[in-house]
């Protein structure tokens, strides 16, 4: 991943004050342009293949659609704001807290108990007026063992299937994956 500090803001103050938190998500406002934003902690997407070569895909029911939806296993990277905002701007400990949700993740969506070389392929940015960031990270499945689920997942149930490069790209093309960020990275990852 790329350093993304900006070298003519190292000696300045911040210019963003929270106006109001919650447990996921804050509301900043600049205090000199008087610009609001919403912020909450960022999350992971898995691009994980096997050994001969098909990429992970889960089908999971997602509320806000109301329908179940094809997408790259992941969540959050911090299960609330505070957590977050204590290590935001670390760049270091940031990276290894996306790796380990990475890790975390793998293994309570999809039962993936060990992955190679995992590491962060991009990270996506929402826009100025939100902060939420999607890192997506690559990596080779090792070892698959049983899913961890909780919550709705559990109740619901998350469907795992290994998937060839052509697949994926008709499932893209189709709408059958419908994340729009994660259609973007997917086809910059498979058209490369």
């Amino acid at each position: 991943m790329e350093n993304t500090k900006n070298p003519f803001m190292e000696n300045t103050k911040n210019p963003w004050e929270i106006e109001y938190k919650g447990n996921l998500i804050a509301i900043e406002k600049h205090t000199e342009k008087g610009f609001e934003r919403a912020v909450r902690p960022p999350g992971v997407r898995l691009i994980l293949k096997n050994t001969d070569g098909k990429i992970l895909i889960t089908k999971e029911f997602r509320s806000e659609q109301g329908k179940h939806d094809f997408r790259l296993p992941g969540g959050k990277v911090f299960d609330d704001l505070n957590s977050y905002l204590e290590i935001r701007g670390n760049e270091e400990n940031l990276k290894q807290a996306v790796l380990n949700a990475g890790n975390l993740e793998a293994k309570q969506e999809a039962g993936i108990d060990e992955i190679k070389n995992l590491e962060i392929l991009s990270k996506s940015v929402a826009g100025a007026s939100v902060e939420w960031d999607l890192y997506y990270l690559t990596g080779e499945i090792l070892e698959a063992g049983n899913q961890d689920l909780d919550g709705d997942e559990k109740e619901y149930g998350i469907e795992v299937g290994l998937y060839s490069e052509e697949e994926i790209l008709e499932m893209l093309k189709s709408g059958q994956i419908s994340e729009d960020r994660s259609v973007g990275v997917l086809f910059r990852y498979l058209l490369k």
